[in-house]
């Protein structure tokens, strides 16, 4: 294989595991942005072929969360239509309420229950729609990645300061200009509030507000590294994704979605969160709203 082609292969790989790895953001976590950036001329395209054989849509659930206990922090939906070259992201809260095994439960339980098969059938039977793919990356990859990276560079909105004794989690950012290495960068991506309770524009506590935070984090990250110079990292980028990778998509799948990948603007991206409201039923819960949902899914996740 000439420079040529192995370059161009290379950047596609590295493209979509940077475009997956967005998604696959962090633990304890509710994250519903990502971005993606051209990096070929559609050479690679040649090589590898469609996406699918029909060229259809395909829907991608991709979770994020402990390799140890298994829970799902990070839930979401990726539908890549490989003619069009456009993508849509659909955040699923980890608390949205779904029966499994007939019983009420959370969504981010199901994949502890059963796997990824069991996420796969849940998530389609909530939203009505055919989910073929899963992915499940434990989150200790994205502080890997990170530090592979040589960190990234932020703008820290407001003065952060929170302590968790029980997850050992302590959050202290000053406001302005940080560097962040990877076990900076997940803490930044899990603070909701300040010790003292006080609210403010940027945080009040929720877990909207966070993925806001998130989404802006997530799109200075891409927009620093997904280029040329970070190709010499693709093998430590790789290792670390398939030491912590559970998937049922074969590697062949993976080459040719980075065909799609690769060609993806940021213009072409949409990104949704489920329309609800949480309410206590013996527990929290998170309602979906099925009307607005299914407005959502039709315009978007439809792979008919």
């Amino acid at each position: 294989m000439n420079f040529r082609k192995f370059y161009f292969i290379i950047c596609s790989i590295l493209s979509i595991f940077m475009f997956f790895m967005g998604t696959f953001v962090l633990l304890y976590i509710n994250l519903d942005v990502v971005e993606g950036k051209p990096d070929n001329n559609g050479f690679i395209h040649e090589i590898l072929g469609p996406l699918k054989e029909n060229n259809k849509s395909i829907n991608v659930l991709v979770l994020g969360g402990d390799q140890v206990n298994q829970n799902t922090d990070t839930m979401m939906l990726i539908n890549f239509n490989p003619v069009s070259s456009k993508a849509s992201i659909l955040s699923i809260p980890r608390d949205t309420k779904v029966l499994i095994n007939g019983r009420n439960a959370k969504i981010n339980a199901a994949y502890p229950y059963g796997g990824g098969d069991l996420a796969v059938q849940t998530v389609s039977e909530l939203l009505g729609i055919n989910v073929e793919y899963y992915v499940f990356l434990s989150t200790s990859s994205f502080r890997e990645i990170i530090d592979i990276l040589d960190g990234v560079d932020y703008n820290v909105p407001v003065d952060m300061d929170w302590d968790d004794p029980l997850q050992n989690l302590h959050i202290h950012f000053k406001k302005g200009p940080q560097h962040f290495n990877g076990i900076k960068a997940e803490q930044f991506m899990r603070f909701r509030q300040n010790n003292n309770g006080k609210i403010n524009e940027f945080y009040d506590g929720s877990d909207l507000k966070r993925i806001d935070a998130q989404q802006n984090f997530i799109k200075e990250l891409v927009k620093q590294k997904l280029n040329v110079f970070y190709i010499t990292k693709v093998d430590d980028i790789i290792n670390s994704i398939f030491s912590n990778l559970k998937t049922n998509l074969s590697m062949n799948e993976i080459l040719k979605m980075s065909s799609s990948a690769t060609r993806i603007q940021s213009e072409n991206i949409q990104m949704f969160k489920i329309p609800g409201e949480s309410v206590l039923d013996g527990a929290w819960y998170y309602i979906m709203d099925k009307n607005k949902t299914k407005e959502i899914i039709d315009e978007n996740f439809k792979t008919e």
